[in-house]
C-alpha cells in the first residue's frame, strides 16, 4: 500500500463526491444491471411464455403450409415482423429493469460527451484486456459462472434422471417437462447471480468510496474553496470594519452633542426638534474610536458632555437606532443645558 493512500483517510466532501457524480465516477455494478435486464425477459417468459410458444408454432405451422405463399421475400418480410413483435415484450421488460437497476445505483448521469481517443484505440483495448485488472476480471467471471452452472446441477440433478426418457414422450408432455426444467434452472440461476450482483454492487461501492478518500491536506483546502480562505475573509471583514468606521466618522460633525465616560466611551448623538422623534446614534467608539470621535467633534464644534452611566447605556445600543424612552429624561436635561448655552432657551 503506498505511503499517499494511506494518508486518505478522511470521507469524502460532498463536493468532490459531486464532481465525481459529474464525470460519471459512480458506484454502479453493471452485473446488478444485467441481472436486472435478465429477470425481465424471465418474467416475460414465466406469464407469456405459453402464449409465445403457441404462437411460434403456429407461425411454423404456417410457413411449412406455404400459408404465405412461395415469394421469398415476402416470407422474409412477415417472418421479421412476427419475430419482432414476438420480441418487443422480451427486449421491453429487459429494458425497462435495466434501466430501472441503473437509476436506482446512482440516478440519472448527464455527461458532457468528450471523445477520449486513447479509450477507443484497439491498442489501449488490448493492453487493458490483458492487464492485471482485465485479467482478474475474466477470472472472476470464469469462476462466478462455474459456481452458478454447479449450483443449478447440484439443484437439478435429481430431475436430471428423466432426461433419457424424453425422447420416447409425444410432443406435448416433451415440451411441457422440458419448458418446465428450463424454468427452474433459469430461476435457479437468476437467484444465483442476483445475489452475486447484490454483494459485488456492497463491494464496488465500498472500494468507489475508499478511491474517493482524500487526505487532511485536501479536506482543508477544499473547504478553503467552498468557503473561503479565513485570512482573506479576516481581510475583509477588516475592511468593511474600515470603510464603515469612515463612514461614522463623517457623520460626527452633523452630531448634536458627543456624551462620554469620560475617556473610553464617546457616543455620537443627533436629533432635529420637530424632525426626529428622539435622538439618533450616528457614532459611537470606544478607546482609540472614542478619541478620534471626540478629536472631531471638538474640531466641528459640537459640544462634548462628560456622564459615564448614560454613556455606558447608550454604548450598548446599537448604530443607527433611536433612543430608548427610559434614556429620554437623561438626554433631555443635557439638550436643554446645550440649547442654553447656545441661546435658543
Amino acid at each position: 500500500m503506498s505511503e499517499d493512500f494511506q494518508e486518505k483517510t478522511e470521507q469524502a466532501t460532498p463536493r468532490k463526491q459531486q464532481r465525481a457524480r459529474e464525470k460519471g465516477q459512480i458506484a454502479r455494478s453493471r452485473d446488478l444491471v444485467s441481472v436486472a435486464s435478465t429477470g425481465g425477459i424471465l418474467m416475460v417468459f414465466y406469464f407469456g411464455g405459453e402464449y409465445f410458444f403457441k404462437s411460434l408454432s403456429g407461425m411454423t405451422g404456417s410457413f411449412l403450409g406455404m400459408q404465405y405463399g412461395t415469394d421469398p421475400m415476402e416470407v422474409c418480410r412477415t417472418a421479421i415482423v412476427f419475430f419482432v413483435k414476438a420480441a418487443m415484450p422480451f427486449l421491453l421488460a429487459s429494458a425497462a429493469l435495466g434501466t430501472l437497476a441503473s437509476v436506482a445505483q446512482g440516478g440519472f448521469i448527464i455527461k458532457p460527451f468528450t471523445l477520449e481517443f486513447e479509450k477507443v484505440s484497439p491498442l489501449s483495448g488490448i493492453r487493458r484486456l490483458f492487464s492485471m485488472q482485465g485479467i482478474t476480471e475474466l477470472l472472476k467471471s470464469i469462476l462466478k459462472f462455474g459456481v452458478g452452472a454447479w449450483v443449478v446441477y447440484y439443484i437439478l440433478r435429481k430431475d436430471m434422471k428423466v432426461l433419457p426418457t424424453l425422447a420416447a414422450m409425444e410432443l406435448g408432455p416433451l415440451v411441457q417437462i422440458s419448458g418446465r426444467m428450463i424454468m427452474q434452472a433459469a430461476g435457479i440461476a437468476f437467484l444465483y447471480y442476483s445475489v452475486v450482483a447484490f454483494v459485488g454492487f456492497i463491494f464496488d461501492k465500498w472500494q468507489h468510496e475508499r478511491s474517493l478518500r482524500m487526505t487532511k491536506e485536501e479536506v482543508r483546502e477544499e473547504m478553503k474553496e467552498s468557503e473561503g480562505d479565513p485570512k482573506i475573509k479576516a481581510r475583509i471583514r477588516s475592511i468593511q470594519r474600515d470603510m464603515a468606521r469612515k463612514r461614522m466618522m463623517q457623520d460626527v460633525p452633523k452630531a448634536t452633542v458627543v456624551i462620554t465616560n469620560p475617556t473610553h466611551l464617546a457616543v455620537a448623538l443627533m436629533y432635529e426638534e420637530g424632525k426626529m422623534a428622539a435622538p439618533k446614534i450616528i457614532a459611537k467608539g470606544a478607546d482609540v474610536v472614542a478619541r478620534k470621535i471626540k478629536e472631531i467633534a471638538a474640531e466641528h464644534g459640537v459640544p462634548i458632555v462628560e456622564d459615564k452611566p448614560l454613556a455606558r447605556a447608550l454604548f450598548k445600543l446599537d448604530l443607527d437606532t433611536f433612543v430608548p424612552e427610559e434614556l429620554y429624561v437623561a438626554i433631555a436635561k443635557i439638550l436643554a443645558y446645550i440649547y442654553k448655552l447656545k441661546g435658543r432657551i
